[in-house]
């Protein structure tokens, strides 16, 4: 990587670490590119180099962040083997996104409260649920046995598995990412006994 290179990575780094620094204590509405700079210490024109907007900034992190948890789900997927059962998949799956949720908790904590950008929720159920689709279908003994439309499914799963996250990062990461797996399989066979 050559010296330039290297400062660029760095320098969009402390904008971007600016920026989340901020939206902690201010709504996005409320951020303007001149605050942004005068916090990261650069000029305006540094910022532009890098970013097109204050939008194209949030999106690139909202996509780092997605990117990085759908990349342990994309891991989890490369380890199942056909042995597993789909329960234990999801134990798996769980577990993998829980230890991710905790890395990202910060970002996601800005992300979830007032200051972040409106539809948040909506673009993360989005990315997580195309992600799980993605996966599950090269699944073939889950996609054998469906019995319901995948996409009521993924909405199902989605929005349950995101409550749980979003209910955790509110509770300050109260339980430990095992102790969230076991609260999530534990939620599923509840309701599994329920239906039987």
């Amino acid at each position: 990587m050559s010296v330039y290179t290297e400062k660029n990575r760095r320098t969009k780094e402390l904008i971007q670490k600016s920026f989340m620094e901020m939206l902690e204590k201010k709504t996005f509405d409320s951020i303007t590119v001149g605050d942004i700079a005068k916090t990261a210490k650069i000029n305006r024109g540094t910022f532009y180099l890098h970013f097109i907007d204050k939008f194209d900034l949030l999106n690139q992190i909202e996509l780092q962040l997605f990117e990085e948890l759908g990349d342990h789900i994309d891991e989890l997927q490369l380890n199942y083997s056909s042995t597993h059962t789909f329960e234990k998949g999801q134990e798996q799956l769980a577990s993998a996104l829980f230890n991710s949720i905790k890395m990202q908790a910060p970002f996601l904590k800005i992300f979830l409260s007032e200051h972040g950008r409106a539809g948040f929720h909506l673009r993360f159920r989005a990315a997580f649920s195309e992600k799980v689709r993605v996966n599950l279908e090269g699944n073939e003994s889950f996609n054998a046995n469906l019995k319901v439309p995948m996409e009521y499914f993924l909405a199902f799963i989605t929005s349950a598995f995101l409550g749980l996250i979003e209910q955790w990062v509110q509770n300050n990461l109260d339980k430990t990412p095992e102790e969230m797996t076991a609260l999530y399989i534990d939620i599923i066979s509840f309701i599994q006994k329920k239906n039987n």
